[in-house]
């Protein structure tokens, strides 16, 4: 029997080259394509982030607010004003009206906002409570 020609395995230097240009090419495609994407993919997570850090510190605000309106008949809106004003962090911004009065009712009020990154939620806050028989407020 004769012997049979061993044929050399593996790939040539031609071949290796060819798929080391298609993956570059793929590879260039990828990144042209989902660049953007994975540098702005920590945006919503951030915005998230900011949006929840800023809901927690107004429901504080607002509990404190409920409490305050629902045990107090008079002065709430002091009480609200003089524990949020000084706040060490720069995320409340409390705002009297200027006549201290709500529209033409003559209501006391004050605006809530706070503000973590571009996340913002406002509130008003009026002195609807002027005596003991009046409704409890309820968020």
């Amino acid at each position: 029997m004769p012997a049979r020609k061993k044929r050399p395995q593996g790939f040539t230097l031609v071949e290796v080259i060819v798929i080391i240009i298609v993956a570059g090419f793929l590879g260039a495609l990828v990144v042209n394509l989902m660049g953007t994407q994975l540098l702005r993919s920590a945006t919503p997570v951030t915005s998230a982030q900011d949006a929840a850090q800023a809901e927690g510190i107004m429901e504080q605000v607002v509990a404190y607010y409920s409490d305050n309106v629902n045990n107090n008949t008079s002065g709430t809106l002091t009480a609200v004003y003089n524990k949020y004003h000084s706040a060490t962090n720069a995320t409340i911004t409390l705002t009297r009206n200027a006549t201290n009065t709500f529209d033409s009712d003559g209501l006391d009020s004050l605006t809530v906002l706070v503000t973590v990154g571009d996340v913002a939620f406002s509130t008003l806050l009026t002195q609807q409570r002027t005596n003991a028989t009046d409704d409890k407020v309820s968020f």
